[in-house]
């Protein structure tokens, strides 16, 4: 009997940002937002997100995660490029010098 290879679990959706402006996204963010790096990177945060009133609330979030290191995690409705909707919880935490990892949990379409 051959043994099972051990298989790396697939790329999570990352986003590095200074919780205002996206500064980098991985292969993983491109792919679940349908679109080239180019098209996220030095976008605000906040531009991802789908329902305006939920904007404020991650506004608090991200000054949460600023003054204090981290925020917990949330859920929201996100925008791709290509228009389509999509819920994902986020988490964040301090990478130091300014600059936050997102890490999105994708959970379904609209």
């Amino acid at each position: 009997m051959t043994p099972c290879a051990e298989v790396a679990p697939p790329e999570r959706p990352k986003f590095i940002h200074d919780t205002h402006r996206i500064v980098l996204v991985n292969l993983a963010g491109c792919a679940l937002f349908r679109c080239e790096a180019d098209a996220l990177v030095d976008l605000d945060m906040m531009e991802l997100l789908v329902d305006p009133g939920f904007r404020g609330l991650a506004r608090l979030r991200m000054t949460l995660l600023r003054e204090h290191k981290q925020a917990p995690p949330i859920r929201y409705q996100y925008r791709r490029c290509d228009g389509t909707i999509f819920w994902a919880s986020v988490t964040s935490r301090s990478l130091g010098e300014g600059l936050f990892e997102s890490t999105l949990f994708y959970e379904g379409e609209q």
